[in-house]
């Protein structure tokens, strides 16, 4: 068990008063305490909403991939998600036939339910129980914490081992005791085998401390300067092994650097009022040195800068720095609770961020479709319409075989479709000659990816020979993530027409 705020205190992690008022971690009056009673019961049902319609959206492609490679994986995947992939096939092996949809994401929602609750635990020490029951909270409104628990990929459970050795990692700062501090870090490593990004952590767990104790904010322990120089030689040689595989492997895959891509993917999924509530804390933080506070800026600090350095080389999303979500939630969290000054304005962020949560959760399962591309509807409307001798030439290909050909154990390796993509979209032309009908499936969205040339010749051989039969759209998102079904009948008419 981690100490509570009272431990903390007294060993000096959490100054016994401010010039501005009493904290709750300190044991302070809190402006929240008519509703606090609230706050786990609302946690708890945001941790129950994890399991809400899982086989409600249709797998999108890196679903697919999960399903594949957790019948083929290995441990020397090691710039993979071997532990992810464990689990999922151990999961998956105990029933017969193709696994659901439902089936596939039940691992990553229970990680991501979980993760609610380790946020509480991970933090309760340093911020209080109130405080950290407001950070859970605050994740569990995320739609992009409700994405990941919904899909089946390995970033649920990368957050909930990284929280745990978080947690660690904290209480060994407050109470000076190593063991506690370097098994929240070996966690943290732990984490990096159900996803390579969750390695950003360990730079973070390691510097933020020192950090922290060098800026003068009451820290009881944090790694000496002597072992810091240690570990960063090490982490050096570690980088230049495995780190220079992973970013080899994924830089051959993921071109387009762009750190403006990172920044606005992140500051939407996160959501504005999130986002000045957590600069807010970690100002506050940084001005009186508030460890409890400054902490968790500095470790997401950390992790924002090696995101971003990479940004600069290869394609980063936002997905790669989820891990940090919690600790945003946690300075969020802090802004709201810091004692008796500008309480009004402390309210009206903390209800602006609930409502923002609120609408944001409700429009992801209603417009937003789950924030994912409607592949399901999109080849199940094409497997009713098909001849026996129609071709189907598809985006996605894994997750079109899981559904048009569900008994290929390897959806990577297509048996019932033909692969669309930048560099053999001339499949369609091979075919067209034949005089075969053939549905082609696609996302225009994934078309601008593709080069200009080859994107303007395939859009004016589908606006020339095809036919659209039907768009699948999902509205309120910033990205298009419609699906459009077109077909090629050399027997028809080049007359275009669109249902949705």
């Amino acid at each position: 068990m981690l100490p509570s705020a009272d431990d903390f205190e007294r060993l000096g992690f959490v100054p016994e008063s401010e010039s501005n008022g009493p904290t709750i971690g300190a044991g302070g009056a809190s402006p929240w305490r008519g509703v606090s009673w609230a706050l786990p019961i609302a946690v708890v049902l945001l941790l129950l909403l994890r399991f809400a319609g899982l086989g409600r959206w249709g797998l999108w492609i890196d679903e697919a991939f999960t399903l594949h490679d957790s019948r083929s994986w290995s441990w020397d995947q090691l710039t993979q998600f071997p532990l992810n992939l464990w689990l999922t096939s151990w999961w998956t092996s105990g029933f017969d036939g193709p696994p659901s949809e439902g089936l596939l994401r039940a691992l990553p929602a229970a990680f991501g339910a979980l993760g609610i609750a380790a946020t509480w635990w991970t933090f309760r020490g340093t911020l209080g129980s109130e405080r950290a029951a407001f950070a859970a909270l605050v994740l569990g409104l995320s739609s992009w914490h409700v994405f990941w628990s919904q899909s089946a990929r390995g970033y649920t459970l990368a957050q909930g081992l990284s929280l745990g050795g978080g947690g660690l990692m904290l209480s060994g700062c407050a109470l000076a005791s190593w063991p506690r501090y370097v098994t929240g870090v070996a966690l943290a490593g732990l984490a990096a085998f159900a996803h390579p990004s969750a390695a950003m952590l360990l730079p973070a767990f390691v510097y933020a401390p020192w950090i922290c104790k060098k800026l003068g904010a009451p820290l009881r322990w944090s790694p000496s300067t002597r072992a810091i120089v240690v570990i960063t030689l090490v982490g050096v040689g570690v980088a230049a092994t495995w780190g220079q595989a992973l970013f080899s492997e994924y830089s051959s895959k993921k071109a387009g650097a762009s750190v403006t891509h990172l920044a606005l993917s992140g500051a939407f999924f996160v959501g504005p009022p999130v986002a000045l509530a957590a600069a807010w804390s970690a100002w506050d933080g940084w001005r009186r040195r508030k460890s409890e506070l400054l902490l968790p800026a500095l470790v997401l600090a950390c992790v924002l800068a090696v995101a971003f350095l990479a940004a600069g080389f290869v394609r980063v999303a936002a997905q790669y720095v989820f891990v940090a979500l919690p600790w945003i939630a946690a300075l969020a969290s802090g802004v709201f609770f810091e004692g008796t000054r500008w309480n009004g304005a402390r309210r009206a962020l903390a209800a602006a961020v609930v409502l923002w949560g609120v609408a944001d959760l409700a429009l992801y399962f209603t417009l937003r479709h789950g924030d994912r591309p409607r592949w399901k509807e999109a080849y199940q409307f094409v497997a009713e319409e098909r001849g026996p001798d129609d071709l189907v030439i598809g985006m996605a290909l894994p997750v079109a075989e899981y559904y048009l050909a569900p008994s290929n154990p390897f959806p990577r390796e297509p048996l019932d479709v033909a692969r669309l993509t930048e560099y053999d979209d001339n499949v369609i032309d091979v075919w067209a000659r034949r005089e075969r009908r053939a549905w082609i499936v696609l996302s225009p969205e994934d078309m601008q990816d593709w080069p200009r040339a080859q994107r303007e010749r395939f859009e004016g051989f589908l606006r020339d020979r095809c036919q659209r039969t039907r768009v699948f759209g999902v509205s309120a998102s910033p990205r298009r993530l419609d699906v459009e079904v077109w077909l090629h009948d050399p027997l028809a008419g080049g007359e275009s027409s669109v249902s949705r």
